[in-house]
């Protein structure tokens, strides 16, 4: 195993216009996200909380919000969505101290994160967690990073599906999350001492240092969509707009009136307008590439389901909007709808679940079909390649093995399943009395490949999978 323990670079404190002493130290040491992100690393984590500051962060379950515009996955207003704010529950920020590597950081913000997978592991410590630099200290961020995600991973076994998807959305040119892994620990005085809550995934955060590197601008707006129906016409008040596309900061008025005008125009323009007009408002090859790789990875808890697990970008200079995924560890087939069978031969004419205006419209202009069956064709044939895909897995799981043993015995024999290719029983949480049984990547990617081969040259149509 790859274990980091050099000194990352330090907080850089932006209210200063010289580098603080910390931050110079990190810098001559030549440090960068890019080490961060380096997905064969493991590092150690390290917070440290008063008991009141844990207690503080606990989450609590609290009434279920009203749904707004009937949509049961939306929280409250100005709150979170998903699942979890769906059922009431809310999360606090909490101060910590957070030792990443060598670097200690005297205060940040922390807080449970994630809403299947905190659903799923509610009863126990090892909840994801999102950590904020500048929560309760403005300016601070981490080699410009200002939010980490330790995700828990608790619904894959194998800990490689969202490091593999995220790697493949960027090497198929789609703008996606860096990744790397963590053993975290946490002290509570009196309650834990260096308490090893287990393996997690550090992902990039989707915000204004993601969106800056991306696309250069600080101007454009990022969303966060929750909806089966989107761009939907929500009428002319914003309002009606606003918890369900979740803006991730304050919009203009411009960008307000650019998302109605949009939601307006694939909601009620003809189809010849649409086909000839709908370029203007979406990036249609970066929605090409997005949606080949989202239907190849048969992820059908995002865009293809409920509508969540995507961020959109509003581009300041084109006015056109940019899909980033998010939420990758259900990937490879393994969100449980519709059959196993039907999951690995899913329809790449008709992949949605249930009803879908956007992807109904979408699929018929000729300009997004011929890229998208384009990109298909060329992902299929390199990137998502079982040649490619599975030494991934077997290069990750040799660097990832010790974490999960110190875990326990029943983690590191279900880590085992995961990546070797064995059918696993999967505990998804409320819902679900039993587990549900999953084929990992390894047993995925060579069925899947073969069926988008297979409709694509006409000798198959594919399973369409009602909900």
């Amino acid at each position: 195993m790859i274990r980091t323990s050099v000194a990352i670079v330090a907080l850089a404190l932006s209210r200063s216009g010289t580098l603080p002493a910390a931050e110079e130290a990190a810098a001559k040491a030549g440090l960068t996200q890019e080490q961060i992100f380096d997905a064969r690393k493991v590092w150690d984590v390290h917070l440290t909380f008063t008991a009141e500051q844990w207690k503080a962060m606990e989450p609590v379950e609290g009434p279920r919000p009203r749904r707004q515009n009937g949509v049961f996955l939306q929280g409250p207003e100005g709150g979170r969505n998903g699942i979890a704010a769906a059922f009431g529950w809310q999360f606090n920020h909490a101060r910590a101290e957070l030792e990443f590597g060598s670097q200690r950081v005297a205060e940040v913000g922390v807080r449970v994160k994630g809403n299947g997978t905190f659903l799923t592991a509610r009863e126990s410590l090892k909840r994801s967690l999102k950590v904020d630099f500048n929560h309760f200290v403005k300016g601070q961020n981490l080699t410009g990073l200002t939010q980490l995600n330790l995700h828990n991973s608790v619904r894959d076994p194998s800990n490689t599906n969202e490091a593999i998807a995220y790697r493949i959305f960027r090497d198929c040119g789609v703008p996606a999350p860096r990744t790397s892994f963590a053993k975290v620990f946490v002290t509570v005085p009196g309650i834990h001492e260096h308490k090893y809550l287990g393996l997690y995934d550090v992902v990039e955060d989707v915000g204004r240092p993601f969106t800056e590197k991306h696309f250069g601008s600080k101007e454009g707006a990022l969303l966060k969509p929750v909806t089966p129906q989107l761009f939907g016409d929500l009428g002319e008040d914003w309002q009606n707009y606003n918890q369900t596309y979740d803006p991730k900061g304050e919009l203009s008025d411009d960008q307000k009136k650019r998302i109605i005008e949009t939601c307006k125009f694939v909601s009620t323009a003809s189809e010849a307008d649409f086909a000839k007009k709908i370029g203007d408002y979406i990036d249609l090859e970066n929605f090409a590439r997005y949606l080949a790789i989202t239907v190849w990875l048969t992820d059908l808890d995002g865009i293809l389901g409920p509508g969540q697990n995507y961020y959109l970008y509003l581009h300041p200079k084109t006015g056109k909007f940019v899909f980033i995924p998010w939420d990758q560890d259900q990937g490879f087939g393994q969100f449980p709808r519709g059959t196993q069978e039907q999951r690995e031969t899913l329809s790449i004419a008709k992949p949605w679940t249930g009803n879908n205006r956007f992807l109904e419209r979408m699929f018929k202009v000729e300009a997004f079909q011929t890229n998208y069956r384009k990109f298909l064709k060329e992902f299929n044939e390199k990137q998502l390649s079982a040649q490619t895909l599975i030494p991934q897995v077997d290069e990750l799981a040799m660097v990832l093995r010790a974490p999960i043993a110190e875990e326990s015995e029943e983690r590191l024999t279900a880590f085992q399943k995961g990546t070797s290719g064995e059918v696993y029983p999967l505990v998804m949480g409320p819902g679900y009395r039993e587990p549900v049984q999953v084929s990992p990547l390894k047993r995925f990617v060579a069925p899947r490949g073969k069926s988008i081969d297979d409709q694509l040259a006409g000798r198959a149509q594919g399973a369409r999978i009602d909900r």
